[in-house]
């Protein structure tokens, strides 16, 4: 028989954050009640406010599998909100809906994780639906206008954020929503800045991190720096914050701060089974993890071969697009792509960390010549099909992969501004462009679309070494033909990332690339006569 008095007493030492009492009294319960859905729900919940989610998350689903109580749903879609698997915790968070069909606190759960998963038309749908179901919900409005957004109908967005501020001039997420259309749609740094500042006002100390990012990219970094560090003074421990702050800190070369705040950041997002994470031990085996995007992997590989020289026993957690490629690139490295929890090793290093490990600072960066390896029999396959002509043969990529709107959005140049290049002559275009989002093939039909045949980037690797150019967007396209020290025009937005170090003609990076830098943030047009003026150079 459940003893609730004991059940209620071991409640109030929770409330009262008395763990320690609270736990003996739950052990106790356990003891003389083990499958007790009450008592197990309750243990689950008190594990997750402890913080201790993967345990809490089967303490849950025990409690859930005996009965479906609407507490033990919330918790356990709570649990599984933490440890990021959001398409289980949507799947019980719409479950809550038996119990409660308006809850806005349930629409804004499943919203958040629709976003997590960037299922963003999914997300939308859902934000639909709470709009219609809560019409002048400042929290609805809000969500709706982020949504849209997601989706880049700005126009929409534009129109939901009027809305907002209309009915709440005070919300202060509407600002930031207003900040960031500024920001995304109108290019206006300055007014996009004046709406954050609003935010800050009106009691929203996002707006910090918000102003911060805007600063930075109108090339503000002392004014930026001290908006970070505002932020991080209400929200010590956000990861986004910190990875920010530290590439601000690379962009003005200051390579030991960068790494103080950077690898903080990144720490926040990358899997909980890594052990000794930057502790490396000499002799010892070390387990290096590609963490970052693709295009930083390429960028970061480089150091793979020095590090290896103090590590002999030393394994690269690859991703799978990368790691046929890495394998022929360093064959004295062992790779792995899969199975990364059942890996045995003494220590564990972010493979962005290297370089700072390895006191290799961003003055001194080594192997700019190029440093990977195409499949020799791939590029001779490539060149039969797709390579024998006599034209210069030129390969685009425009759209940046990025999931961040801010990144995607800047690193993303509309097709229809390079047409004057594609109307020249004696010239073969080759895309490796995927997720072709403006539909070139239709509209510019003279452009060969290679993206269809990539299954990795071996693949992209060998038709890239067919080329006599490579014209990308800051993508891992750009990281990829410098790494394998192809000619390439790198397209740099006006506000460009941290790794360019706002150069504005050659990187360090890579000696075969050159840069063209935007001048006008509203569009291309100065950057594309530049590029006419480089081709034409190239054809005579």
């Amino acid at each position: 028989m459940l003893d609730i008095k004991k059940l209620n007493k071991a409640i109030l030492f929770v409330k009262n954050k008395d763990f320690d009492s609270a736990e003996k009294i739950y052990y106790e319960l356990l003891r003389d009640n083990p499958n007790n859905d009450t008592v197990l729900s309750f243990w689950g919940l008190f594990n997750m406010k402890k913080g201790l989610f993967n345990k809490a998350e089967k303490i849950l689903e025990s409690a859930y599998k005996l009965k479906k109580a609407p507490s033990t749903i919330a918790g356990l879609a709570y649990t599984k909100y933490k440890i990021k698997k959001y398409d289980d915790a949507i799947i019980l968070y719409e479950e809550l809906f038996r119990y409660d069909k308006e809850s806005e606190i349930i629409y804004q759960k499943i919203i958040e994780c629709f976003r997590k998963l960037y299922m963003y038309d999914f997300a939308n749908a859902y934000c639909r639906k709470y709009l219609a179901s809560h019409p002048d919900s400042r929290h609805a409005l809000s969500l709706i206008t982020q949504s849209y957004m997601d989706i880049k109908d700005f126009k929409k967005a534009e129109e939901y954020c009027a809305r907002t501020l209309e009915l709440y001039p005070d919300n202060p997420s509407s600002w930031i929503n207003a900040g960031f259309l500024q920001e995304l749609f109108y290019n206006n740094e300055e007014v996009a800045q004046e709406c954050y500042k609003k935010a800050i006002e009106n009691k929203d100390n996002q707006g910090y991190y918000h102003l911060a990012v805007s600063l930075q990219k109108s090339g503000k970094y002392k004014e930026a720096e001290t908006n970070y560090k505002k932020a991080l003074e209400y929200y010590p421990d956000d990861a986004d914050t910190k990875a920010s702050l530290g590439a601000l800190y690379w962009t003005m070369r200051e390579f030991e701060n960068g790494y103080k705040y950077f690898t903080e950041g990144i720490r926040e997002k990358l899997p909980d089974s890594l052990k000794k994470l930057n502790q490396p031990s000499d002799g010892k085996n070390l387990l290096v993890y590609c963490d970052q995007g693709l295009g930083d992997n390429i960028m970061y590989s480089r150091y793979l071969p020095y590090l290896k020289e103090k590590y002999p026993q030393m394994v690269v957690y690859s991703r799978k697009g990368l790691s046929q490629l890495f394998k022929r690139s360093f064959p004295n490295i062992e790779f792995l792509d899969e199975g990364l929890e059942n890996l045995s090793y003494d220590s564990s290093m972010f493979l962005s960390y290297v370089p700072y490990f390895l006191n290799m600072d961003f003055n001194n960066i080594p192997s700019s010549d190029g440093y990977l390896r195409a499949d020799d029999t791939k590029i001779e396959e490539y060149h039969q099909k797709y390579f024998q002509t006599d034209k210069l043969k030129v390969g685009l990529c425009w759209k940046s992969g990025d999931m961040a709107i801010r990144a995607a959005i800047h690193r993303t140049i509309n097709i229809d501004y390079l047409k004057p290049l594609l109307e020249m002559k004696n010239i073969e275009f080759y895309s490796f462009q995927k997720d072709d989002i403006f539909n070139s093939y239709e509209k510019y039909p003279q452009i060969i679309n290679l993206s269809k045949e990539f299954k990795n980037f071996d693949d992209t690797a060998a038709a890239m070494r067919n080329l006599d150019l490579m014209i990308s967007v800051d993508t891992s396209n750009a990281h990829l033909a410098g790494a394998l020290g192809i000619k390439t025009i790198l397209l740099l937005p006006y506000c460009s990332d941290w790794r360019w170090f706002d150069n504005i003609q050659k990187t360090e990076w890579y000696n075969s690339v050159e840069i063209i830098k935007q001048e006008d943030r509203h569009d291309w047009y100065i950057e594309t006569d530049k590029l006419l003026k480089y081709i034409n150079q190239l054809l005579k």
